[in-house]
């Protein structure tokens, strides 16, 4: 399996986890934090979080790494 490939469905599974409506807050917490280290090619999924999950801290969460992203700001660091 190519590299790409392992990216992608990371990204996915990271995705997937962060929209479970009935997932522990700080679990899907942390694979929104997660899906930063994939920087640019995360936001496609970031987005995505941004606008389905059903948490207003989440979806501030999201929001926020999609700015600085967007930005050229580093996201592997602490809020």
């Amino acid at each position: 399996m190519c590299e790409q490939n392992r990216e992608m469905i990371a990204i996915d599974v990271l995705k997937d986890i962060a929209l479970v409506m009935d997932g522990m807050i700080f679990e899907r917490q942390r694979a929104i934090d997660a899906l930063t280290l994939f920087h640019r090619n995360a936001l496609p999924a970031l987005e995505e979080i941004a606008k389905k999950v059903d948490s207003k801290l989440l979806k501030e969460r999201a929001s926020l790494y999609i700015q600085r992203i967007k930005e050229g700001f580093d996201t592997n660091v602490s809020l």
